[in-house]
């Protein structure tokens, strides 16, 4: 009866959790499309919020602009790359952005090793990429090297393969604002793919990346996003076919196995199709942001386009 009572409990809690996260980013959903009419005021502040996008293995010229394309006043993009190993994409990237070598300062204020040579463009509508030449060891190293030459106050680290969805970054800008100046030094997205926006001062209180900086950040100047930043393109997903099929095959075994009086197997089964329809839902909630990108909203030949124009919000 101890061991019934145990398992309806943990069923339960389960259902709850299931709940609170279906509640959560349901309630992130709506907060983005909210904002989403005020994002062009907050980009334009005189005293907004700064964000530098600091890269580590990103090589293609698709997923550079891609993050060029945020139409954010303060904003840039940081990319380490080592020139000698990626020598090909080292250089379509100079040539792409008319790069031109520029004295390179340490601040020392992080340990930066390897760095020889720092390039920025002599386009004014480029302004917001700054190219770093680098020896490969570590993505720590390479985000401490980024950091070194960032120019705002909170920065986010970019992997390989990691797209920018549109509204992203004025998403982030309006969490970190939520909290008054100063007062936040990390936002986490706990849905979709993983990612962390951290304050400058926070990653070098803890000696740079390598320290795990997230770590050390008290919780009260924590924030969560309960919503997607980043997505992959290349990723796929269970179609809804799918989804529909396992969905009524839980059903149907928790039936079956209630006519035949196995409940505990069916309160199983029933909590299983639960949190299988939360997720449905909550995938939902999630698609219909992460969509965008699959839709074009940021496709290459938009951004061409605006490249062409010179139509950029820059600083």
């Amino acid at each position: 009866m101890l061991i019934l009572l145990f398992l309806f409990l943990l069923l339960a809690a389960v259902a709850a959790a299931a709940f609170d996260v279906l509640f959560r980013v349901v309630r992130g959903r709506n907060k983005r499309l909210l904002l989403a009419g005020t994002y062009g005021t907050a980009s334009d502040a005189p005293d907004g919020i700064g964000i530098s996008v600091l890269c580590s293995g990103v090589r293609t010229l698709e997923q550079i602009e891609n993050l060029l394309a945020v139409e954010y006043a303060r904003y840039e993009v940081v990319v380490v790359l080592d020139a000698l190993r990626y020598s090909a994409e080292f250089s379509a990237l100079a040539v792409r952005y008319r790069m031109i070598r520029v004295e390179y300062v340490p601040s020392g204020e992080l340990p930066v090793q390897g760095v020889r040579a720092l390039g920025r463009s002599r386009k004014r509508r480029f302004r917001r990429l700054v190219l770093v030449d680098r020896v490969q060891d570590t993505p720590q190293g390479d985000f401490d090297a980024a950091a070194g030459v960032a120019a705002y106050d909170y920065l986010l680290p970019v992997h390989e393969g990691q797209y920018l969805l549109p509204d992203a970054v004025g998403r982030l800008v309006a969490e970190v604002g939520e909290c008054g100046a100063g007062m936040c030094d990390m936002v986490r997205m706990r849905v979709g793919e993983p990612g962390r926006l951290l304050s400058r001062e926070a990653v070098i209180a803890a000696g740079g990346f390598a320290n795990a900086p997230w770590r050390r950040i008290p919780r009260d100047r924590r924030k969560t996003l309960w919503e997607p930043v980043f997505c992959l393109p290349r990723r796929r997903r269970p179609r809804p076919v799918i989804r529909t099929l396992l969905a009524l095959l839980l059903a149907g075994g928790a039936g079956a196995a209630a006519w035949a009086g196995w409940w505990p197997a069916a309160a199983v089964l029933v909590t299983g199709a639960l949190v299988w329809s939360v997720g449905g839902y909550v995938a939902q909630a999630l698609g219909e942001v992460a969509g965008a990108y699959a839709a074009g909203f940021v496709s290459r030949r938009r951004f061409r386009r605006k490249i062409g124009e010179g139509n950029f919000t820059i600083s």
